[in-house]
């Protein structure tokens, strides 16, 4: 069904309302490599057009008289709008499609009410300024691969009501927030999370510079200052929930294991509680010394953590984060009750429909100018 010229302009000013009400520092994009893709395509058609017409002007064209055009034969400025507007309207709908295409969206929460079976942990992500520096063998930075294993690990939890709170660590802790029972609220977090704080950036660092954080003082792997932290938290958390301490809960720490000093005391207390660490281990050296046929040496932290009953899982090693995953099911799960939901709010519509809009006023619009003015201003 056809939409009436009022309907459409209604339609239209409706679209604008929401793209000039959007909070646009609120908009995370779930897929900006696509948009990317997109634009390079375009950017290849607009070239190759741009080399066809310069081509074709060369070959047709005759040289300048010299003379000036009276302006009895130049055309108006109203005819030359016409010209002009419909390319304004087709670049800023091509706009608008690019930012569509990288999946926009807002997040929200509602509120629910029940009780569901969760298992406690922490997840403690390696920020240092070592975490920046190339993988071997890859393309991508420490912090980068750590982040893409946290995730695929994050899939593998959906649905198991795991209830998390996400902690940073570089010289200082940083609490994202607190425990949340909520695996889209949870994942996006970590998604959203930087790679990597430090003070400064260096030339030889691949990280991506949108996901550094820089912070005065920042760069250390200081791991003994966020284990004391957690500790606390989990006391507050045990008191508020009217927990006991023979309640299963696990720490679960993603670094490279480079830190400045051995956390013995905070691992003998996290032990006290029946809280048990566990390693996703950014396990460079071993690579290595693989290319140089030597043996392996493996870092005193993770000696550690096998000591006070914990285990660690190499991201290397395809069956690690199955392992991990196993390891956290095994620990004691309890009842919590669940509030709040959150919800992942596309807009890529708002952006779209703009664009379509748009197009459906331009193209006609060039068209005609072009049928009754030629094809230049």
């Amino acid at each position: 069904m056809l939409l009436t010229w009022t309907e459409f302009v209604t339609f239209l000013a409706t679209g604008l309302q929401e793209l000039t009400e959007t909070e646009y520092g609120q908009v995370r994009y779930g897929d900006v490599a696509m948009a990317i893709t997109l634009a390079a395509l375009i950017a290849v058609a607009v070239f190759l057009t741009a080399a066809r017409l310069v081509l074709w002007r060369r070959k047709h064209s005759r040289h300048h008289s010299g003379h000036a055009i009276a302006s009895a034969y130049q055309k108006r400025v109203w005819v030359k709008v016409l010209h002009t507007a419909p390319k304004i309207l087709i670049v800023g709908a091509l706009s608008l499609i690019l930012i569509a295409a990288a999946d926009p969206f807002l997040t929200a929460t509602e509120e629910v009410s029940g009780y569901v079976e969760s298992r406690v942990r922490v997840d403690l992500v390696d920020t240092s300024g070592s975490m920046a520096w190339e993988f071997p063998d890859s393309d991508k930075s420490k912090a980068e691969v750590a982040r893409d294993a946290h995730l695929r690990f994050l899939d593998m939890r959906a649905g198991k009501n795991d209830r998390v709170s996400l902690w940073l660590f570089s010289t200082y802790p940083y609490m994202v927030d607190d425990f949340v029972v909520d695996d889209e609220l949870y994942y996006f977090q970590v998604w959203d999370a930087p790679y990597v704080m430090t003070q400064r950036l260096d030339k030889a660092m691949v990280v991506p510079p949108d996901k550094v954080r820089i912070i005065p003082a920042e760069g250390d792997t200081n791991i003994i200052r966020p284990l004391r932290s957690i500790v606390k938290a989990f006391d507050q958390d045990e008191a508020a929930m009217g927990g006991n301490e023979n309640t299963n809960r696990a720490i679960l720490i993603i670094t490279d294991a480079a830190v400045d000093d051995f956390p013995d005391s905070e691992f003998r207390e996290l032990s006290r509680r029946n809280i048990v660490p566990y390693i996703i281990y950014i396990n460079t050296s071993d690579i290595r010394t693989r290319m140089m046929g030597g043996r392996s040496s493996t870092p005193r932290l993770i000696e550690m953590i096998r000591e006070y009953g914990g285990d660690y899982f190499d991201v290397t090693d395809q069956d690690s984060l199955a392992r991990a995953y196993e390891a956290i099911d095994e620990r004691e799960a309890v009842r919590v009750e669940l509030k709040h939901r959150a919800l992942k709010v596309p807009i890529y519509s708002r952006f779209l429909f703009v664009a379509m809009a748009m197009l459906v006023v331009g193209i006609p619009m060039g068209f005609v100018s072009e049928l009754l003015w030629g094809t230049g201003p």
